[in-house]
């Protein structure tokens, strides 16, 4: 039965983009067809057409053992895809929980540094209060003291 490109890239775990490459003019010539499907104009490759794409394709490094494959919503992912995706998310996972701790330290950092701010201006506050304070006493005192007072400024 002829197939579609896709179910020969989902038959073969290869991309669309790598079946169309291996459509040259000469193969197109003898082994695809136009086929309306749903009321569409589309690629069908036939039988001996789908044979020589399966020797290419398992054949050289590309050749996969027979693993256990999970179906889902999406389409066959690999239990190997799944493992390396388990490992990224642990990954992630990790990198998150350091970020989090890093954010605290650097809140514990704002506060304290918060904190020191609200001493300082606390000290300086109160040193401006006591240079005031001295100032109006020395005042205080330079008015109270008893000043001589001279005749010769009266006339």
């Amino acid at each position: 039965m002829p197939k579609t490109i896709r179910e020969l890239a989902d038959e073969f775990c290869v991309s669309k983009q790598a079946i169309r490459k291996k459509l040259d003019a000469n193969f197109r010539a003898n082994y695809v067809q136009t086929v309306p499907r749903n009321g569409v104009q589309t690629l069908v490759v036939n039988d001996s057409g789908c044979l020589l794409l399966k020797q290419h394709f398992s054949g050289g490094n590309r050749q996969k053992s027979i693993e256990e494959t999970f179906t889902s919503n999406i389409g066959n992912i690999s239990i190997d895809t799944i493992k390396l995706l388990n490992q990224q998310l642990a990954i992630k996972d990790s990198q998150i929980k350091e970020k989090d701790e890093q954010l605290k330290s650097m809140q514990k950092l704002l506060d304290q540094s918060q904190q020191l701010q609200l001493m300082t201006e606390k000290k300086l506050e109160g040193l401006k209060e006591t240079s005031i304070a001295k100032n109006d006493l020395s005042s205080d005192i330079d008015n109270t003291s008893p000043q001589k007072k001279y005749w010769w400024k009266f006339w």
